[in-house]
């Protein structure tokens, strides 16, 4: 049964959920209050996607301007990437495709998923999943809808971004 080491990283606009989502995979809880990432987070989790064994390394890379040179030494080695948007806030969601180009610019070949955050806020959602979905299909990957607050589809983001790496890569 191979092992692999993935080196994977979010990215994304302030508030998104980049950090929430990364501590509810790697630890099972919630934080409720926001504070940005300065800088570089990091975290690491083992998950079993069918008879291979993962080792998923995960980089929560800070969202601010400023912080774009620092960010660039961190895309290094990294097979995918977790593009991530707040389902309440228009600027976020079109934030996707300038974070896309950034990560362009520093990964040659790289497997993606979009996702769709705060899916149980309904009521001051703004962007619909159709139009997650055309965005997902316009960069050629994966889209899928999570609630890191109430887990949803937490898991299975980080799993469809692993078995998309361990697919294109062996």
């Amino acid at each position: 049964m191979p092992t692999y080491l993935l080196k994977i990283v979010t990215v994304g606009a302030a508030s998104v959920g980049k950090t929430s989502i990364i501590i509810r995979y790697s630890s099972g809880t919630f934080r409720e209050h926001y504070s940005p990432t300065l800088g570089v987070g990091f975290a690491y989790k083992k998950m079993a996607l069918g008879k291979d064994n993962v080792n998923l390394q995960i980089w929560d890379l800070g969202s601010q301007d400023f912080l774009e040179r620092t960010r660039q030494n961190y895309y290094l080695g990294a097979q995918g990437a977790m593009f991530m948007y707040d389902v309440t806030s228009w600027e976020s969601f079109n934030d996707v495709i300038e974070w896309k180009k950034e990560v362009d610019r520093n990964l040659d070949d790289y497997r993606a998923i979009l996702v769709a955050n705060k899916v149980d806020l309904a009521m001051d959602r703004v962007v619909s999943a159709e139009e997650g979905q055309r965005v997902a299909d316009q960069m050629g990957i994966p889209h899928v809808e999570v609630s890191v607050r109430l887990d949803k589809n937490v898991n299975d983001a980080f799993g469809m971004l692993a078995q998309s790496i361990i697919d294109a890569f062996s």
